[in-house]
């Protein structure tokens, strides 16, 4: 289910798919905050595990690519202040 979550989107690829779904929902900017449609019926958990897919269905790769920049910006703060 993992590697081919196509071969069967509606059994163990179920959940890889609609969180592909979700970043694909999302295109450049998203949809806007609280717009997830995969959140409310299609995501368990999206709370937790599908964090980062529903954040890119609502705020889009520029969102995503922020909060990657912005844990990437944390890391190295934490490696400087450990040196």
């Amino acid at each position: 289910g993992f590697f081919a979550p196509w071969s069967e989107p509606r059994g163990k690829g179920c959940l890889l798919a609609h969180s592909l779904i979700a970043f694909g929902r999302g295109e450049w900017f998203g949809g806007g905050l609280g717009a997830s449609v995969e959140k409310l019926l299609y995501l368990p958990e999206a709370h937790t595990d599908f964090l980062l897919a529903v954040m890119a269905e609502e705020l889009g790769f520029v969102g995503v690519a922020l909060v990657i920049a912005l844990f990437a910006w944390l890391l190295v703060r934490a490696y400087v202040i450990g040196r």
